[in-house]
């Protein structure tokens, strides 16, 4: 309650009118005459974990923490489009692509993954998490007709796919609650990334794109702060986390760039039970550094360490539901939708088109 909240109530005179009913005891009424005096006590602001939105948008990873003893089972499934290349801001057809000098070019990219996940606070302010997945990934490429006469081999015209599908990295991880007070929250984020995935597929014999690997295979250090905050029908929070690759190569010889990823997001508590949420995510990566251990491809930009990573920024519209009733009460379900509104790639990188994340929790 503000400043001019209380010196309103506890200022109020009401004459020959019955008083209100507040939430809470209003504390002692005075009487002077035929006025009345009532005081409010302060009452604090207790988080509600029982809300829909006491949860981020689903894409928000590491977003809520757990009270001492309970356990949280959640499952997750992302799907992300790219189509075609773009240089730096701009888009790239597949003939400015080939006009760059370029043997081939990647004209579609889907990726599938589900992560399961396993939480765990055994304090009130400690909550651990583990995390698998597994994941696939398709790309349609297009040769360049003329490849061979401007002396970059491969495929004479025509096209061809790569696929590659398998376990991700698994990462284990701590949630550590720092502040809760005045229905705010804030948490740090740690975790450790343990290289599970294989960063080896190949098809006939050759490497695969660097972006077709399953992981980073690397050892990779996650950390990160989490603020959170509800006010009425209203929530609200902001994530920044980071990416540290802490070996400088892989088992292929090759290490993905270092990352930041900023999210801030709104919800509006919709009914006791649903919340539409909106929200903004930021992402920067670097690009690869190393090189393939082994044969492969100098053809197409997916082929070129120079051409991973940039600034990309999405805006995202989420729907939380926390059923309430039957034999699913309590079982929380997430959905999100993504769409890229700026786009900075290094190099000649993907084009980003589309990204959908929906999920399952239940906490006991």
């Amino acid at each position: 309650m503000n400043k001019f909240t209380k010196t309103v109530f506890t200022s109020l005179f009401v004459t020959g009118v019955t008083l209100p009913a507040f939430a809470g005891d209003p504390g002692p009424i005075v009487e002077t005459g035929k006025t009345a005096v009532v005081s409010l006590a302060d009452e604090p602001c207790l988080w509600d974990a029982s809300r829909p939105d006491s949860h981020a948008p689903i894409g928000v990873m590491g977003d809520h923490t757990h009270e001492a003893g309970e356990w949280m089972l959640g499952y997750q499934f992302m799907y992300m489009s790219m189509d075609g290349h773009r240089a730096g801001t701009d888009e790239l057809s597949t003939h400015d692509v080939f006009d760059r000098g370029y043997g081939a070019a990647a004209t579609e990219m889907e990726m599938y993954m589900s992560m399961f996940m396993l939480m765990y606070a055994p304090t009130d302010w400690l909550t651990l998490m583990g995390m698998v997945n597994y994941v696939e990934k398709d790309m349609q490429m297009e040769s360049n007709p003329h490849a061979m006469a401007h002396g970059h081999g491969g495929h004479m015209g025509g096209t061809h796919s790569h696929s590659s599908s398998g376990l991700g990295d698994t990462s284990l991880g701590a949630l550590i609650k720092v502040y809760d007070a005045n229905c705010q929250r804030v948490h740090l984020n740690l975790s450790l990334v343990f290289p599970t995935a294989e960063v080896d597929e190949k098809q006939d014999g050759v490497y695969l794109p660097y972006g077709m690997q399953l992981g980073s295979g690397t050892w990779d250090l996650k950390p990160g702060i989490t603020y959170l905050g509800q006010a009425g029908n209203v929530s609200w929070g902001a994530q920044a986390l980071a990416t540290f690759r802490l070996e400088s190569e892989n088992d292929a010889g090759f290490a993905y760039g270092n990352a930041a990823d900023v999210s801030t997001w709104l919800a509006y508590r919709l009914t006791d039970w649903a919340s539409l949420s909106g929200r903004a995510a930021y992402h920067y990566e670097e690009d690869i550094v190393g090189h393939y251990n082994g044969p492969h491809n100098h053809t197409a930009p997916p082929h070129f360490q120079q051409n991973y990573g940039g600034h990309f920024l999405d805006l995202g519209i989420g729907l939380n539901v926390k059923i309430p009733e039957g034999p699913l009460k309590g079982h929380r379900l997430g959905v999100e939708a993504l769409f890229p509104v700026y786009q900075d790639a290094n190099g000649v990188g993907m084009n980003r088109e589309f990204m959908l994340v929906a999920g399952w929790q239940y906490a006991f």
